[in-house]
């Protein structure tokens, strides 16, 4: 039974309401010594704010999304973690091998965990392809790609609870409003802990994981077009903070970068104020910030922290909604005219001629 599943919170309302039923009529019925009838009472009242405090927890969570699974909750969800090698397990290639068994997951996405060969990590990554990539007519036509980055807590996953991110996407190309985009979202804690997207000795080296061994994997196995015209990241929260440092850092793979309400752009390792203030020469990308007036974790002032902070050719667009929190309903609101934006600064789909080990 699924952690967001509609009978996990059926029977946890279920249980709230036989717990309290159960205490209203045994209350009285309590036989035994004084102690006996007292202990009893108390686990009574114990049992009723337990099933209550749960079925908080698990309405809040469905509403905000904040964990996809129980392999999410437990921290098991994204496959993360560095490759173990057992004895007489094959060393690194010269040349590494980045093809991966992507499988059909939920929503039309797909889904592999996928190795590192340079991060030396491993990772859930999640793949979304627009509904002309299987069509004849595009048979050899390369996509753009956009990389979605998740939020902390959270996991790739929980895109596919908080929202039918695909269906956004999809909605934007029916209506001309974006064009054919191939989606990935990997995961931004390949290691299980925060480094900001950076490289941090010692930890995890999530900026090379997210800049090259997804880039390489999802280059190998579908028809994406060559970095960085072809490429754009984007993300929520932790993960727009994320889009923000990875696009000014690495312009050589990403066109453009949309930060969705993101975490203090000030703060972290290499943060985007730090990079936007130090890296010489400015780097070539546009970035888009979005944010909302009655979000205290992501107010408008970090838009501006950015947009005062970086010099040409680095350009920043602004978008301000007057209402709505930290949650997924509010960026919900929000992708729709960021794919719009991340669309017009890549490039769109075209035909390449394909060598005959190109991705199928």
């Amino acid at each position: 039974m699924g952690l967001t599943s509609t009978w996990f919170t059926a029977l946890l309302f279920v249980a709230a309401i036989a717990a309290v039923a159960g205490a209203v009529l045994l209350w009285q019925r309590v036989r035994g010594p004084r102690p006996v009838r007292l202990a009893a009472r108390l686990g009574m009242i114990v049992m009723c704010q337990l099933t209550a405090i749960l079925v908080v927890m698990v309405v809040v969570n469905n509403q905000y999304g904040f964990y996809a699974s129980w392999d999410d909750l437990l921290g098991s969800a994204n496959s993360g973690g560095r490759p173990t090698a057992g004895p007489g397990a094959p060393t690194t290639p010269a040349v590494p091998d980045y093809r991966a068994k992507f499988t059909a997951y939920s929503q039309g996405f797909e889904r592999a965990t996928v190795r590192g060969w340079h991060s030396g990590t491993k990772g859930d990554v999640i793949v979304w392809l627009p509904p002309q990539y299987g069509k004849k007519e595009f048979a050899h036509t390369r996509f753009p790609v956009i990389e979605v980055l998740h939020g902390i807590p959270g996991t790739p996953h929980s895109f596919l609870r908080g929202m039918r991110l695909g269906r956004i996407m999809e909605d934007q190309i029916t209506a001309g409003r974006a064009e054919p985009a191939i989606l990935v979202l990997p995961t931004i804690t390949p290691d299980r802990v925060n480094t900001g997207c950076a490289d941090v000795p010692g930890k995890s080296r999530v900026a090379t994981w997210l800049t090259d061994d997804v880039v390489r994997t999802v280059n190998r196995n579908f028809r994406t077009l060559p970095a960085p015209r072809g490429w754009a990241v984007m993300g929520i929260s932790t993960g727009g903070y994320c889009a923000a440092r990875l696009a000014l850092e690495h312009p050589e793979t990403f066109a453009a970068g949309a930060a969705l309400a993101p975490d203090d752009p000030s703060r972290g390792v290499r943060s985007p104020v730090w990079l936007a203030h130090h890296t010489v020469p400015a780097p070539d990308v546009q970035l888009l910030v979005e944010s909302s007036d009655q979000d205290p974790e992501s107010p408008p002032k970090f838009a501006a922290a950015i947009t005062g902070a970086v010099s040409p050719p680095t350009h920043v667009t602004t978008i301000r909604i007057s209402n709505g929190g930290h949650n997924w309903k509010t960026w919900g609101r929000m992708f729709p005219e960021a794919f719009t934006w991340v669309s017009g600064r890549i490039e769109a789909p075209r035909v390449v001629p394909l060598a005959p080990s190109a991705a199928p």
